[in-house]
This record gives structure tokens, C-alpha cells and sequence, in this order.
């Protein structure tokens, strides 16, 4: 079929048109997320959920559980803890982290994960990789996460990113994947605008 420039150009209008709201539907399961997407939500629908072994991660997860209007916020905790002397944890955890082992955690009680329509799930860098417990709990509740929108945070000591948002992703494969982000172990306490993590995201109904 033949066409002249005028329908040429007037298609291509149209097309351009039509795209722009493609991002705000699709899915994004690489770990990077949609940039250009941001969902709305009402604050008792979401739901922050972390495990923190020095309270760098603690802290990112209690500031946007309040950039959220006051989500609730829940604590993954190991079964068996890891040892509080370092070098004795990284014995624990490195072999665990290679192997993409299920640490055994905590029952967290009276949490309904179905509950809930936006879960934010903070983990530690450990070795290029997500902490055991946040593996654990994230493998558990794949199924109801991957009905939800999702997103991953974590805190490291210089590795950045690495296979963390690839490696969530993987588990929650279906799911609705916002960006994924990274903070400074060291300066996360101290750093200006975290809440943006948030704001970023969300557009939180019934927030202050």
C-alpha cells in the first residue's frame, strides 16, 4: 500500500500518541523496573518488609515506611541469628549466599501479605546478592508477590547494585517491578532526600 507524507506523518502522530501510555501498563521483570512508572496506592496498602544485620537497612526501611503515610513495617529475622562478631558471620552467610540457600526465619505474626497491594522489600548487599532471610521470606511468599507491585531496595559497603534487583526479579517473576534502588552503607544514615526512594514510586492517598 502506498502512502504520501501527509498520512505518513499523521500516523506516526497517532502512534507517538497511543505509546506514551504503554509505560504505565507493562511489567517489568529485568530487576531495573520501570522508570517511568509511578503507582498509586493507599497507605494501608503498603506493606515495607526488611532484614537488617548492622541498622543501615533498619534506617532506609523506617523512612520510607513513613514516606508512605505510615506503611506497615516488618522485620525478617533469622531463626538461628548470625554471629555477632563479623568474620564469624561472613563464614555463615558467604557459603549460604553462593548456594542460594534458604536460611530458615521467623514466623511473622498476623501478616497477611495478600493484604496488601505495594511491598517494598529491603535486603543487605551480601556477596553480589540478597541476604539469605530476605531469600527466604521473598521465596516463601513468591506466589501472593507476584500479584503485586514490587519493589527492591538494599544497602551495601561499595558493591552497589550488583545481582540484587536481577535476583528478586527472578523470584518474583509476574510480578509488577518497580526500580530498584541502592544506598551507601556508610552515608545512608546521613543521606539527604532518602524518602524520594518513595516519592519517586508512589503516589501515596491518605499520606501527610
Amino acid at each position: 500500500m502506498n502512502m504520501d507524507r501527509r498520512d505518513f506523518v499523521r500516523q506516526s502522530i497517532a502512534f507517538a500518541a497511543a505509546s506514551a501510555f504503554l509505560p504505565a501498563c507493562a511489567k517489568d521483570n529485568s530487576g531495573k523496573g520501570n522508570a517511568n512508572m509511578k503507582v498509586k496506592v493507599t497507605k494501608d496498602k503498603v506493606l515495607v518488609v526488611y532484614f537488617s544485620r548492622s541498622g543501615n537497612t533498619r534506617h532506609a526501611a523506617e523512612t520510607f515506611a513513613k514516606a508512605s503515610g505510615g506503611a506497615r513495617l516488618v522485620e525478617i529475622k533469622a531463626a538461628k541469628p548470625y554471629a555477632p562478631d563479623y568474620g564469624a558471620c561472613c563464614d555463615e552467610a558467604k557459603p549460604e549466599c553462593a548456594a542460594g540457600t534458604l536460611r530458615p526465619i521467623e514466623k511473622i505474626a498476623g501478616l497477611d501479605v495478600a493484604a496488601y497491594d505495594v511491598v517494598l522489600v529491603g535486603t543487605p548487599n551480601w556477596w553480589g546478592t540478597l541476604a539469605p532471610p530476605v531469600r527466604t521470606w521473598v521465596s516463601e511468599n513468591a506466589a501472593t508477590l507476584k500479584t503485586k507491585t514490587v519493589c527492591l531496595f538494599q544497602t551495601h559497603g561499595g558493591g552497589g547494585m550488583q545481582n540484587c534487583a536481577r535476583d528478586f526479579a527472578a523470584l518474583v517473576e509476574g510480578a509488577t517491578v518497580l526500580p530498584a534502588e541502592s544506598y551507601y552503607g556508610a552515608t545512608v544514615k546521613v543521606r539527604p532526600g532518602l524518602k524520594s526512594f518513595v516519592t519517586d514510586r508512589l503516589i501515596v492517598e491518605g499520606s501527610f
